[in-house]
């Protein structure tokens, strides 16, 4: 099974030189580039190998940059790992870049787990993937394109993997639709917010790793201290006093 999402993965990849490929891919990187607005010694790390990473990478990310694939590109900085086992330290990584990696896992939550592992707290995660139901797929059952590339992954839909990455701490929300032509920014509530997956190819989701530190309550054992003068009244000030006596 492993050995069809790597085979799959790489068609994938090979449909990004296609034309129809290229100009998605440049719809992709767009966004990409819109949307990272990190500084340039954050560690950025993508998970599967797409061909159009040099689109959206600034040049001073360059050196913080390492890309994860079973088949790694020699242009840029890799290392050659499964997406169900990342080769990455705990809390390592400021920002993973997942284009279309949920698809092609062999298990995606375990992918969801190991995102969560490596990524730092506050750490951001950008998603990119396709729409299970949208008029595109029906590209998919046209005779010979079922099993054919970009229609033979196993999509999530936007709401699902919200609703994982709830379950892990995670802040999410949907950034943009898109398609072969455009992007579409998401406007919550009203019909388009429920009719955008059927008129587009893809989505973008920005997730952020959130911590919650927990304070322990202990009880407080010492003396309260005297009421402020100019604030406390005279009978309070007796009662205090009252009770000190007392002790």
């Amino acid at each position: 099974m492993s050995q069809t999402f790597r085979l799959s993965r790489l068609a994938l990849r090979q449909w990004y030189r296609t034309p129809l490929g290229r100009r998605l891919g440049q719809v992709e990187a767009s966004f990409l580039s819109r949307a990272l607005k990190v500084p340039y010694t954050s560690r950025l790390v993508q998970l599967g190998a797409t061909g159009w990473e040099k689109n959206y990478l600034d040049t001073g990310y360059l050196g913080r940059f390492v890309l994860v694939d079973e088949f790694p590109l020699l242009e840029l900085p890799s290392i050659r790992g499964h997406l169900n086992a990342l080769p990455l330290a705990t809390e390592s990584v400021d920002v993973l870049i997942l284009p279309h990696a949920f698809e092609y896992a062999p298990d995606q939550h375990q992918l969801l787990r190991e995102v969560e592992r490596v990524l730092k707290p506050e750490g951001q995660a950008w998603i990119l993937g396709f729409h299970p139901i949208s008029f595109y797929r029906l590209y998919a059952y046209l005779p010979g394109r079922k099993h054919a590339a970009p229609w033979h992954g196993r999509p999530i839909g936007q709401h699902t993997l919200l609703d994982w990455l709830s379950l892990l701490n995670f802040a999410a929300e949907i950034c943009a639709h898109y398609d072969f032509h455009a992007l579409y920014h998401f406007s919550q509530g009203g019909w388009r917010s429920y009719c955008s997956p059927l008129w587009s190819l893809g989505y973008a989701v920005r997730a952020i790793k959130r911590t919650y530190t927990i304070i322990p309550i202990r009880p407080v054992t010492e003396l309260c201290p005297d009421w402020v003068p100019e604030i406390a009244s005279t009978i309070q000030r007796q009662i205090d006093g009252a009770k000190r006596r007392h002790r």
